[in-house]
């Protein structure tokens, strides 16, 4: 049996896919595959039940009833820039570093991954260069509540950054 999955764009509810697995876990006891910032996925198996997929649809309808439509944000797909690579992830790895507040990060090279997840592709790797706009695009999904992988500080309050006096540009 070749399972189902089923992709639910939530969006222009108002919502992040974030929001909507929440919503879903507390108040309807279903777990979800995955969300991001504008999607939920859920796979349906050999192991659900027609009354399973039924209450995935009646929780669904409530969620989009419940929203006030008129507030709905334009749907847009954000991409983060892609960052300058001004070393090796190799150098990178092996220079001297320190850590600085993720705020004061922009200019500097960074020394460690950071991800978040879903997708679960680097925004930032070993030698690349940190723009304002990797900083605000990291802070906007930590503020949705998604998680970021990589960075030894999990708050991401704090990135390792090369020691600027080891930097080669």
């Amino acid at each position: 049996y070749d399972p189902t999955k089923l992709t639910v764009h939530v969006r222009k509810l108002g919502l992040t896919g974030y929001d909507v697995e929440k919503k879903l876990r507390e108040e309807f006891n279903i777990e979800v595959e995955l969300s991001d910032m504008y999607n939920i996925l859920c796979i349906i198996t050999s192991g659900d039940t027609r009354e399973d997929v039924d209450k995935l649809i009646v929780a669904l309808e409530r969620i989009a009833s419940e929203q006030d439509k008129r507030y709905a944000a334009e749907v847009r797909v954000r991409l983060p820039e892609i960052p300058h690579l001004s070393l090796s992830p190799r150098s990178a790895f092996y220079a001297d570093t320190e850590v600085i507040p993720l705020h004061a990060a922009a200019g500097r090279i960074i020394a460690e991954f950071i991800m978040v997840y879903p997708p679960g592709i680097p925004i930032l790797l070993p030698g690349e260069v940190i723009s304002q706009d990797n900083i605000d695009y990291i802070r906007e999904h930590l503020e949705v509540g998604l998680p970021v992988q990589g960075p030894e500080d999990k708050t991401i309050q704090n990135v390792k950054v090369i020691v600027e006096s080891t930097a080669i540009s």
